[in-house]
């Protein structure tokens, strides 16, 4: 039920918390769609806050939402905390434009040499297509990671929730969150997506 995107390390810091790093593949999320995702916090465990519901709302703007999640245990898909709220350190970036496909360009526009009309015996010119600029997206982040002493704050293993695109298919090109102390070092973390759209929930504890 479960895809594996990234397995590494990131740095854990009060100030930002700590990120996945640039995906190697986006994750669309089309319009209206819901995609689960998955950090599992390794030995360090990740800071999270115990309160409210799972279906809480944490983050939001014009572009998707952001769901508290999910408590998990120590372990990846350990079964225990169904239905526990957890997560609240959490932020996503984005683009507003679906991934590009495989071989489009994707840096800075790129300047392609002038295409001079070939002449055909039927007189005719020859038309040509520009590739497509994937570059021209807005690159948009939602949340935050960075460390708040709130007094619901509780640790868990990992954090399982949901992110719901409204209107425009986005692009999902990284995810923060916040390691359980440890500051200053690097940690093992896990990144997971849900392989369907919908919610975690009915598939928590089945990888």
């Amino acid at each position: 039920e479960w895809e594996l995107l990234i397995n590494a390390t990131a740095l854990s810091t009060v100030e930002s918390g700590s990120n996945t790093g640039t995906l190697p593949t986006p994750v669309e999320v089309a319009g209206g769609k819901t995609q689960a995702f998955y950090i599992d916090g390794g030995d360090r465990g990740l800071v999270s806050r115990w309160s409210g519901s799972i279906n809480d709302i944490m983050f939001e703007n014009e572009d998707l939402e952001i769901t508290r999640g999910s408590a998990v245990y120590h372990g990846a898909f350990s079964a225990g905390y169904e239905g526990v709220p957890g997560g609240g350190f959490v932020s996503v970036q984005y683009n507003t434009c679906p991934p590009p496909p495989p071989g489009a360009p994707t840096a800075s526009p790129i300047v392609y040499p002038t295409i001079f009309p070939i002449s055909h015996p039927t007189g005719s010119p020859m038309t040509t297509e520009s590739p497509t600029d994937y570059s021209n997206c807005d690159s948009l982040s939602l949340g935050d990671s960075s460390y708040r002493n709130y007094p619901e704050n509780s640790g868990e293993g990992g954090n399982m929730f949901d992110v719901i695109a409204k209107t425009r298919t986005i692009s999902v090109t990284s995810i923060g969150f916040l390691f359980n102390g440890g500051f200053g070092d690097s940690h093992g973390f896990r990144l997971y997506k849900r392989k369907a759209y919908g919610s975690y929930e009915p598939v928590q504890f089945d990888p």
